[in-house]
């Protein structure tokens, strides 16, 4: 076993890395956003970044599942959300161009901050309605245009780990782009790096891909409603007992 100051040395050089890579990587960004170069130059720049992070810090990830991807093209992937690391994870691991929907205070902070905001990457201030509405646009037009969109469809990371509540805006976006849901179970990612924490540690991660739903052709509430409890329990019961809600939906 590694002692104390092993540990924290290993740590600290893990995170020397990481930083010295999302400056490289987000330099490049910047660069790209200058010359205006296209959607594919930043997908191209996001997996490789998120590949590098990874491997830095020690994360490896098992993928099962990816059957269900074949012969569909755009689509919208929801995914419960539990660490800083859920991003990075997504990004290197899903084989086609995704825009991820953040929240627009990341910008915030430097250089990976500048970087998701020059990139094709969809930012939502979620205390303005018509921000968040406005987001919601520019992902249609994203997956209807040939793009995959993630959405964290409970809106937060999650404190203990546990599946949360859905909200609305992922399958308003779903009925009015008439794309696929994709659900995935994310399983690890919080041990390596909790919503409470600081620090994270290296450890394995599993995506668990799961069947698709079909899009829905026209908005209704009820319809929405509907499909977001399926893909909800969808997600619940590829989780392990300890990820799963105390109660359902």
């Amino acid at each position: 076993m590694k002692n104390g100051l092993t540990s924290y040395i290993e740590f600290m050089l893990r995170s020397l890395a990481i930083i010295l890579v999302t400056i490289a990587y987000s330099t490049l960004t910047l660069l790209g956003f200058a010359c205006r170069l296209k959607h594919e130059f930043y997908f191209s720049l996001a997996k490789q970044w998120s590949s590098a992070l990874l491997y830095c810090a020690g994360v490896t990830v098992t993928i099962k599942g990816l059957d269900h991807l074949q012969g569909l093209d755009s689509r919208i992937y929801i995914i419960n959300h539990t660490s800083y690391f859920d991003i990075p994870i997504l990004l290197a691991s899903l084989p086609d161009n995704v825009r991820i929907m953040y929240r627009r205070n990341l910008e915030k902070i430097p250089f990976l901050g500048w970087s998701m905001k020059a990139s094709p990457f969809i930012a939502i201030d979620r205390d303005d309605p018509r921000n968040a509405m406005k987001s919601i646009q520019e992902a249609i037009g994203a997956v209807q245009s040939g793009e995959s969109v993630i959405v964290f469809a409970e809106g937060t990371r999650s404190k203990d780990g546990r599946l949360g509540l859905f909200k609305r805006g992922a399958f308003l976006l779903a009925a009015r782009s008439k794309k696929p849901i994709i659900p995935i179970a994310l399983i690890g990612a919080q041990s390596i790096m909790p919503k409470s924490g600081i620090f994270f540690k290296p450890g394995h991660t599993t995506l668990s891909i799961q069947e698709p739903f079909p899009s829905l052709q026209q908005e209704d509430k009820q319809a929405e409603k509907i499909l977001m409890e399926a893909v909800h329990e969808s997600i619940r019961l590829a989780l392990p007992v300890n990820m799963q809600p105390s109660t359902h939906l």
